[in-house]
């Protein structure tokens, strides 16, 4: 190695740059094959919401553990990560990252997860809010939802601007599983 040779600033900041946006797409993209299932595990129904209108629910053929996906004392940012993934499956924006198919075992899970580590966690209430109304199959305010969890993850692209039809988001389900009949 040459001493006295420096490196100059501009190239390590552009190549830490390179490396940042490296590191973060293959981060997305573990996260994105990890927390969903495989690719014709899927079934969807479109069933009446208690108070009107119609939902999709998803099952899945090949429950993953849903303990060890969502183990007690998760953390924040990914009880954050989980909502924000499976509410794209009902949501309109123009960008969205990761796919996690919204499920009730998730959704009872996430709750048990959260009510037992409530004083841990900073935002427990948005997160109850959120997985109460799913819980009991009311979306017609996942936008919003979904939003709320955006703006604590800092979100500035793939803001929700509306809320899926049925149709459009079993065509959204469609895109990323085979979904068996």
């Amino acid at each position: 190695m040459n001493k006295g040779k420096k490196i100059p600033v501009k190239l390590v900041a552009v190549l830490s740059f390179i490396a940042i946006l490296a590191g973060l797409y293959l981060y997305l993209s573990s996260v994105d094959g990890n927390r969903s299932a495989s690719k014709s595990s899927l079934a969807v129904k479109e069933l009446a919401a208690p108070k009107g209108g119609t939902f999709i629910e998803v099952i899945e053929k090949d429950k993953p553990d849903i303990n060890k996906e969502f183990p007690l004392g998760i953390t924040e940012p990914a009880i954050q990560d989980a909502i924000h993934a499976m509410s794209h499956q009902k949501v309109k924006a123009e960008d969205k990252w990761g796919f996690l198919p919204l499920t009730q075992d998730r959704v009872k899970r996430l709750l048990e997860v959260v009510k037992d580590g409530e004083e841990t966690y900073k935002h427990a209430d948005t997160y109850l809010t959120i997985l109460e109304s799913w819980n009991n199959q009311e979306f017609s305010s996942v936008d919003k939802q979904h939003n709320d969890i955006w703006r604590l993850q800092s979100g500035t692209i793939g803001k929700a601007t509306g809320i899926l039809s049925a149709a459009e988001e079993k065509a959204y389900i469609e895109k990323h599983y085979d979904i068996q009949k």
